[in-house]
């Protein structure tokens, strides 16, 4: 069997079909890193040479082989050779959320602040974190996770000490890492 990563976090194994016997179907078989043999496919009938894992069916980043077992109405013939290994690719990893406009805060009569950014040009944002810096303080997240739309936040009096000095910066995350 032959195996190849896909950018999608799938994979597609291929083989040849055996010279001898007949063949009813097929059942691919993984085995991931040091876990026991399973099979990841019902049976797929007697005539393809290849079929595409779906990337629910593994796990990104880990290390798999796979082999192929033919069957027949009486009984299973030996699995193919391993696959050389490959990873499973993480989809969309390589491209973290980009850079979003500057933070622009406004304190409020009420105590509190109201922080604005424009949405990154680049990069899939899933959410994003507001972090305050105070006087000689370190930096910290004082918002949970924002979602993907909103472009300003208002930060509430009880998170922040009247009279101190803030500054503000807005973090883009994604379902991968986050941007700068």
């Amino acid at each position: 069997a032959q195996a190849v990563a896909n950018a999608d976090g799938s994979v597609t194994v291929s083989w040849s079909a055996p010279t001898e016997g007949t063949v009813t179907s097929y059942v691919i078989l993984a085995t991931r890193d040091d876990q026991p043999r399973r099979a990841i496919t019902g049976r797929l009938g007697p005539n393809p040479t290849s079929s595409t894992i779906d990337s629910s069916e593994l796990i990104p980043g880990a290390s798999y082989t796979f082999q192929v077992g033919p069957l027949n109405v009486h009984t299973h013939g030996p699995p193919s050779a391993a696959s050389a290994a490959v990873v499973v690719a993480t989809p969309g990893a390589a491209q973290p959320p980009g850079r979003p406009g500057a933070a622009q805060a406004v304190a409020n009569a009420d105590g509190s602040v109201t922080v604005s950014w424009s949405a990154p040009t680049e990069g899939t944002v899933t959410s994003y974190v507001i972090l305050a810096t105070r006087d000689d303080q370190p930096r910290r997240a004082i918002t949970g996770r924002l979602g993907p739309n909103p472009t300003s936040s208002t930060i509430d009096s009880s998170e922040l000490i009247p009279g101190a000095s803030y500054t503000f910066q807005v973090g883009p995350l994604n379902v991968h890492t986050h941007g700068p």
